[in-house]
């Protein structure tokens, strides 16, 4: 049976063997996944992290013509009522949700009813082209049969229901998040047996702003592709799943986050798969371009457009912002991997980096990463405030590159700091845009020198501790 057919996809630990836990040099961890024998690290203590339910409703937000149903304590609504407040969550017309609010004893005896109730009345109410019922890690545990739901609902009602199995406890890894959602996604909504081969691209777009989205698809348009540029999950309708079935070529974003969607589209549907490192900085962006414009036969084209915009941007790179500074980087490994090349172009260094986790599909990037420093750590660790101050309280950086709740940390301790989800950083545009809000950062510092007077985030003995204090082996 092809793994897309199941229920859920494995774990990121079993198909990528994906690490949540490490601090150390790159060498010793590029050896470990080139011998086939990675060892899983466990955090005897562990800070607050966003799970795969965070990550799936974050996703499933963003789809326009469909209706969110949580199948939980309202609690587990907590996540989609930050993302609906959130820039990225407003799009999508009609994207309503509710959670069914499970009882103390319905999360033990189990609520297929109450699912059963929820679904009919919001179906009625706005008549949605798809329904997404998300199970939360207490549904996990009471073991609601969900699927007998949406199989007798689907018929009797007339439209598609999509079950997201969430349970919390499936992967150390949040970006798990993504691969639940995105299997089900494949395999409720397209139709590969229906659809109509074209022309056009898939991008694959999942944690990108809608202004990143605009260039990426600017770029393609600048090669004079002949077909329809769908980007999806984020801002696509439900519809255009269907369409994307039918593609010339699938192509990421973020190929962190969205290769699991471009293995489905190819395994499933015969859409080819180009996975590429994320458009970031000069370097990045004119691989992508060139990458997608050969793959479509249009490297000319591709060529000739880098050339121009590279001219474009001359003066902000010969200004080299960065020049002479030490950064620190905190993001998701795509990200953070990909702005290695930028901070470079910009003159600056990196001298510590923070990945929420890392897997064998950033092998190639993290060989290029220890090329250019091979002595610099990598630090592994979502959500794990006291591991990277201390990291900051140590290697004292000039600036601090985020996209987590250690921002704050971070300028407590006296660091300027750039916090990514405000800035577009994909192609050409992104090159300027980070650029600007560096130098401003770095230029305007009276607020974090001001913030650095206040008493630190923790007890001054957990600054004896070293930042690898908690992380251990797993012993098997």
């Amino acid at each position: 049976m092809s793994n897309y057919k199941a229920r859920s996809p494995s774990s990121r630990e079993k198909r990528h063997d994906t690490l949540s836990a490490y601090l150390g040099e790159t060498p010793p961890l590029l050896h470990e996944y080139r011998t086939g024998e990675v060892d899983q690290r466990i955090r005897t203590f562990s800070q607050s992290s966003a799970d795969d339910l965070f990550v799936a409703l974050e996703v499933l937000g963003g789809i326009r013509d469909a209706i969110i149903i949580i199948h939980g304590p309202r609690g587990c609504a907590a996540a989609q009522l930050r993302q609906s407040l959130s820039e990225r969550g407003a799009s999508g017309e009609g994207n309503h949700w509710l959670v069914t609010n499970l009882s103390q004893r319905e999360t033990i005896m189990g609520a297929d009813g109450k699912l059963r109730t929820a679904v009919v009345s919001f179906y009625r109410r706005y008549g949605p082209k798809a329904i997404f019922i998300v199970a939360t890690p207490p549904v996990a545990i009471n073991n609601d049969d969900i699927q007998s739901v949406v199989n007798e609902l689907s018929e009797e009602l007339g439209t598609v229901i999509v079950p997201i199995f969430a349970s919390g406890f499936s992967s150390k890894a949040s970006a798990y998040g993504y691969d639940l959602v995105l299997h089900s996604l494949v395999k409720y909504l397209a139709k590969p047996e229906a659809a109509q081969p074209g022309h056009g691209i898939n991008l694959l777009s999942l944690t990108e702003s809608e202004t990143e989205r605009k260039e990426a698809q600017r770029l393609v348009a600048a090669l004079g592709l002949e077909g329809e540029v769908l980007t999806l999950p984020a801002g696509a309708g439900v519809d255009d799943f269907a369409r994307a079935a039918g593609a010339r070529l699938s192509v990421p974003l973020n190929f962190d986050a969205a290769n699991y969607l471009g293995e489905a589209f190819q395994e499933v549907c015969g859409v080819p798969f180009l996975s590429l490192p994320r458009p970031i900085g000069l370097a990045g962006t004119r691989s992508w371009l060139h990458s997608v414009g050969v793959a479509i036969g249009k490297e000319h084209e591709a060529r000739e457009f880098h050339a121009k915009e590279a001219t474009a941007l001359a003066g902000v790179l010969e200004a080299a912002p960065l020049r002479g500074k030490r950064i620190y980087v905190s993001t998701d490994p795509a990200t953070a991997l990909g702005l290695l090349d930028l901070i470079q172009e910009l003159g600056g260094e990196v001298v510590g980096l923070t990945v929420e986790h890392l897997d064998r599909l950033h092998l190639d990037a993290l060989q290029k990463y220890q090329d250019h420093s091979p002595a610099l750590q990598i630090h592994i660790g979502n959500g794990q405030g006291f591991e990277e101050v201390n990291l900051l309280q140590r290697i004292k950086p000039d600036l601090y590159i985020g996209s987590g709740g250690q921002l704050l940390q971070a300028a407590q301790l006296g660091i300027p700091s750039v916090f990514l989800p405000q800035i577009p950083i994909l192609g050409y545009i992104g090159i300027k845009a980070f650029a600007h809000e560096a130098s401003k950062a770095l230029r305007n510092q009276a607020f974090v020198t001001r913030l650095a007077k206040a008493r630190l985030p923790y007890h001054p003995s957990w600054y004896k501790r070293s930042a690898n204090w908690h992380i251990k082996q797993e012993v098997k």
